[in-house]
């Protein structure tokens, strides 16, 4: 099935794509999930309420890219129970949160930045970075995915994932600036 008739089937409003969804996205969001959240239910419930979502926020909106929306909308779930079960606690979120400090905005800058600007900064570093250099940042910063595991896969050493990583946010970090963004 594909993206166009689950979006038509979610306008029309038919309790048939909430089916689809969970064939085709399921599977995705819970590698997502499992990857913020360490309790089985949570991640089950969050994919409940990703389903949720999906179905409150289509209509109005008519995603181009399903895949990227649910992405998106799953990895916001996640963080926002992640944040709620562990308000004081310290582990990977906040980990990946303190590596990409240097390279993202200023929240309380002067002048603040939309997220537009920032989103269109961000696209074009990662179709800049060399293949495996895209898949590794996006593995770490948008799946979350810790460089023990990383390494496995791809068979370097934690060091050289740590190390491409730290080059990478550096080079975002430039290329911020030199759209005139404040980090």
């Amino acid at each position: 099935m594909n993206d166009t008739t689950i979006i038509d089937l979610l306008f029309e409003r038919s309790e048939q794509c909430l089916s689809l969804l969970t064939d085709k996205y399921k599977a995705l969001a819970v590698k997502i999930l499992s990857e913020i959240l360490t309790d089985r239910s949570d991640v089950e419930e969050c994919f409940n309420d990703l389903l949720l979502a999906v179905w409150n926020s289509i209509p109005p909106q008519r995603p181009h890219s399903m895949t990227a929306y649910v992405c998106t909308l799953t990895r916001r779930i996640g963080i926002n129970r992640y944040n709620y079960n562990h308000r004081s606690k310290r582990d990977m979120y906040q980990l990946l949160l303190s590596e990409l400090d240097e390279a993202i905005p200023d929240p309380t800058s002067e002048e603040p930045t939309s997220g537009t600007e920032i989103t269109d900064v961000l696209n074009r570093f990662v179709k800049a970075l060399d293949p495996e250099g895209r898949v590794l940042f996006l593995r770490r910063y948008v799946y979350f995915e810790s460089v023990a595991d990383m390494a496995a896969r791809f068979g370097m050493s934690e060091n050289a994932i740590s190390s491409r990583l730290f080059r990478m946010r550096k080079k975002l970090q430039k290329m911020l600036r030199e759209e005139n963004i404040e980090v």
